[in-house]
């Protein structure tokens, strides 16, 4: 996976450069691609696979749990293979990989944060085509469509989905229930509530973005679902409408204001120095009453609420126009798998992928034990682990249900193409500072778009009765 921090997500690494540039110098680096797969009997797989795989803690005992989690269970059931696990630190991660890719070489496995983090990798021919093993293990029928549907770049099924998310509004239970305050529900309601908790010295929201810079781009998807609505993001990817439109600059504009009124983190200056540990401690801890994000926070929030002896819950984010529906769930595909087209065990890497998708008992020990998230299957809650919180197995039936009834919106990691992605990244915060407007932003973001439709790179756009 792209992250592995045992239980405690605190930051989405979403591999940022992999936008900017994938081609890097040629440099040849140690521990890439696997040797050829040996001389097997036929319909056996053997031989060795390369795994790189980024961390925030590469500490013995964490790899170990990463190697009995992700590693184990596969070389059980094909014991003529051997991975060869190899922790790379968070930072550089991207930058290394992109090296090995451009010398020839690299890990036998690709992992990126999402649908639009993989189109370059694609557009560079380092993706091996994994339509006829996902046709051969019938997964189209047992995934969600529109996951897998977000893995086809340039009409071929590239980077398998592994899991799947959503943005909600995160609230701190116990707080809101010694002041009597009320979940909001739309605009006017979250207005109200954010000058009560200010007259009460609470900040509204917690946020900073000093661990990872990226994190105001979930802040800007939360507020085009919220504002501008998943209709109307929806018929801008499908060149309906421009990104220039009212709906996107009133969107962005009012999470500029928000931001400079003090609702997040306290201010601008302090939303850029706030560290996540500082960021979830504010919101256990009562300083900030709210937090928008995303499903990987369930586990981290638990270890820091446990701490503060306080409680927390969750609710869909709020509608703030008229005409945006309630209950909305903006769908993101958390990661992606692929092979490296340039691998020397296409056999044995297949194998991996097939088992990763097959064994899901191993998936729900890896989200009990390290805080994974799901494969975007559907699932029974009866079939959940009693050791999995409650919440966790709410949020997710609540995305399933979202997702069959397609009352879903889009983020910007997943639906977006690449230079929209990688403009995003690069220029989300200086419209924080001031140095970039709203109406400047959209038109940039429009261009970027149009650049990614003339490349055929936008993202398959799935439905929304979001309307």
């Amino acid at each position: 996976m792209i992250i592995k921090n045992l239980k405690n997500p605190t930051h989405r690494s979403r591999w940022i450069a992999a936008i900017a540039a994938v081609a890097a110098a040629p440099l040849l680096l140690a521990g890439c691609t696997a040797d050829a797969a040996p001389d097997l009997p036929a319909g056996e797989v053997g031989g060795k696979l390369t795994y790189w795989f980024a961390m925030e803690s590469t500490d013995d005992e964490s790899v170990a749990q990463m190697r009995e989690t992700y590693v184990d269970p596969f070389e059980a059931l094909y014991p003529n293979v051997t991975v060869d696990l190899i922790p790379q630190a968070d930072e550089g991660a991207t930058a290394k990989v992109q090296t090995a890719l451009a010398a020839g070489q690299g890990p036998d496995f690709i992992e990126t944060a999402g649908s639009a983090t993989a189109i370059p990798f694609a557009e560079a021919g380092y993706l091996a085509d994994l339509g006829p093993l996902a046709e051969k293990e019938g997964w189209k029928d047992t995934m969600f469509p529109w996951a897998m549907d977000m893995g086809v770049i340039d009409g071929k099924l590239v980077a398998m989905p592994v899991t799947y998310e959503t943005l909600v509004l995160y609230y701190n239970k116990t707080l809101f229930d010694e002041h009597g305050w009320e979940v909001p529900t739309d605009r006017a309601s979250l207005e109200s509530l954010a000058e009560e908790m200010e007259d009460a010295g609470v900040t509204p929201f917690t946020a900073g973005n000093a661990d990872y810079f990226g994190a105001t781009e979930w802040q800007l998807s939360a507020y085009l679902n919220q504002v501008a609505g998943p209709g109307a993001i929806h018929d801008a990817l499908a060149g309906e409408i421009p990104f220039t439109d009212d709906v996107f600059v009133d969107s962005v504009q009012m999470m500029v204001d928000d931001f400079q009124n003090g609702w997040y983190g306290g201010g601008v200056k302090q939303y850029f120095s706030t560290t996540d540990p500082q960021k979830y401690a504010k919101f256990a801890n009562g300083d900030a009453g709210m937090f928008i994000s995303g499903s990987w926070e369930l586990f981290a929030l638990n270890e820091y609420f446990g701490e503060s002896n306080s409680d927390w819950a969750w609710a869909p984010l709020p509608p703030m126009a008229s005409g945006v529906p309630s209950d909305v769930c903006p769908l993101s595909v958390g990661g992606t798998m692929s092979i490296n087209a340039a691998s020397k065990n296409i056999p044995a890497a297949e194998a991996y992928v097939k088992w990763m998708f097959s064994d899901i008992d191993a998936r729900w020990n890896a989200i009990e034990t390290i805080g994974d998230l799901p494969l975007p299957v559907a699932f029974d809650p009866a079939d959940v682990p009693e050791s999995i919180d409650p919440r966790f197995t709410e949020q997710y039936t609540a995305i399933s249900d979202a997702s069959l009834a397609e009352n879903v919106g889009y983020v910007t990691w997943t639906s977006f193409g690449g230079a929209q992605e990688a403009y995003i990244l690069e220029n989300v915060d200086r419209l924080l500072t001031g140095d970039l407007s709203a109406k400047d932003f959209c038109k940039a973001l429009d261009e970027a778009y149009q650049k990614d439709a003339a490349a055929g790179v936008i993202p398959p756009l799935f439905d929304t009765s979001a309307r």
